[in-house]
């Protein structure tokens, strides 16, 4: 470990921080990779982003959520992606999980299958519940009864709308 008089920590080997970990400025930049390839950029008042900074072809940012289980069975969330409000003033339904979108495991995983599910959840005075589906058994799109679905084209006009049970 090192310190400069510029105020640069240099560190060869795993940091562990027992507690929180503060960075104190706007723009904060976290780097990942001998080449620094990808960051994570605080962007003030709004939230994060992150980059593949090589500006060759096909490189594109990959987030990718693993599960650590070593038996996937039917019904398993493998990832998700939750959206709440949990410091709302008004309590109660509102601070349930209003949205989600989830990988759930169509059945038991085996050596010849990973069927999977894309459910879009969405709250309405309750905790989020299924509203759509994607079905990878299938490949097809599923609303439920009180879903409202809207096909729209390129310009943004409505074709279609289809009211529950689509299957699509």
């Amino acid at each position: 470990m090192s310190l400069s008089s510029a105020g640069n920590l240099t560190v060869s080997g795993d940091v562990s921080v027992g507690d929180d970990l503060t960075l104190a400025s706007d723009g904060a930049i976290v780097t990942f990779g001998s080449d620094s390839e990808i960051t994570m950029t605080h962007d003030a008042d709004v939230g994060l982003k992150f980059k593949h900074t090589a500006t060759a072809d096909d490189k594109p940012i990959v987030l990718t959520l693993q599960t650590g289980e070593t038996d996937m069975a039917a019904n398993d969330v493998i990832g998700a992606l939750r959206f709440q409000a949990p410091d709302e003033g008004t309590g109660t339904d509102a601070i349930l999980v209003a949205a989600a979108i989830e990988a759930v495991a169509e059945g038991d995983f085996s050596a010849s299958s990973n069927a999977t599910k894309i459910s879009f959840k969405c709250g309405n005075s309750e905790a989020a519940t299924e509203k759509a589906k994607i079905v990878g058994s299938t490949g097809k799109f599923h609303a439920t009864p009180d879903s409202i679905l809207l096909i729209k084209n390129s310009s943004g006009s409505t074709l279609k709308t289809v009211n529950g049970h689509a299957a699509i």
